[in-house]
């Protein structure tokens, strides 16, 4: 087994940081140092180049762990997805949304000597491929105030995204969508409404803690998709709480289908976002892909 080491430029404020001496110096105290390779991403387009080539390289039994955030293991996962490839993760980020899947109490570099490599599953996402969640409505607006945010003060963290929630509250925009789901169970719907939010999700959380469905699972080979309508204004400070705690699945304003691919399209273009990266669109057409790309687990 051959391990990369990719620690990503971009990761933000985090509880986690190991360097690259660090995680050479480990390496070499067990004498495992030819187990691994440490590469730091230094400018825009790095990471691709690194990865790329690690892909091409004669190494047996390829692992590559990032050490970033949401939008780096996107990136990453679009490289690598087809590939004869493990991908694994230390959360980096500044909201580490997808490491929330699993847990990383009292995590060392030591849990990556022993890895268990298990299959799951990704959301095609148009041309694309999602490894979280993807959304559009209030939440992309939040993100994208919240990057607004931490392009100013970097230092702010998490908390630029609570700065956004406050800010997105007293502009509320809904979209107009036709959808047509194909469900876990065979059977097909078809439908048509205003949305504040719709939420694919194959993780449980995005926006650094929102959980919109806690009863996802990232090997069950079924998509979360969650939706909410146009409701009174004054209950959105109460339904944004419960959001946020995964507390929301009895709310009448919202609701949750367990599909296996979809249509999602509006007259005009609205705004959205695969794992954090933010894009503007028309239609999204998604579908699950089961046991697309094995993932690293460590011995904790």
């Amino acid at each position: 087994m051959k391990k990369l080491f990719l620690i990503s430029s971009n990761a933000g404020a985090t509880e986690y940081y190991f360097s690259k001496n660090h995680i050479e110096e480990i390496y070499k105290t067990y004498n495992k140092e030819d187990e691994i390779i440490v590469k730091e991403t230094k400018y825009a387009g790095h990471l691709e180049k690194i990865v790329k080539s690690f892909l091409k390289s004669d190494y047996d039994d390829k692992v590559i762990i990032l050490l970033g955030g949401d939008g780096s293991l996107n990136e990453l996962v679009n490289l690598c997805y087809g590939q004869d490839v493990t991908i694994g993760l230390i959360p980096t980020g500044t909201g580490n949304d997808f490491a929330k899947n699993f847990d990383y109490k009292n995590f060392t570099i030591e849990d990556t000597f022993n890895i268990l490599k298990k299959p799951i599953d990704l959301i095609k996402i148009n041309d694309k491929y999602c490894i979280n969640v993807t959304s559009l409505g209030f939440d992309t607006e939040v993100l994208q105030k919240a990057y607004q945010y931490l392009k100013k003060d970097k230092s702010l963290g998490k908390r630029a995204y609570i700065k956004a929630v406050a800010d997105r509250i007293f502009h509320l925009t809904y979209n107009n969508l036709k959808i047509d789901l194909n469900l876990s169970d065979g059977s097909q719907i078809h439908f048509k409404d205003e949305f504040l939010i719709s939420a694919i999700c194959n993780g449980s959380y995005y926006g650094s803690g929102f959980n919109p469905a806690p009863d996802a699972k990232i090997n069950d080979g079924v998509i979360n998709l969650v939706m909410a309508k146009r409701f009174p204004k004054y209950v959105l400070p109460s339904l944004i709480l419960k959001y946020k705690k995964g507390k929301h699945q009895n709310s009448k304003y919202l609701s949750e289908l367990k599909v296996k691919s979809g249509i999602i399209r509006a007259d005009k273009e609205f705004l959205g976002n695969i794992d954090g990266e933010i894009f503007k669109d028309k239609i999204i057409k998604f579908e699950v892909l089961p046991n697309a790309i094995n993932w690293a687990y460590f011995d904790l």
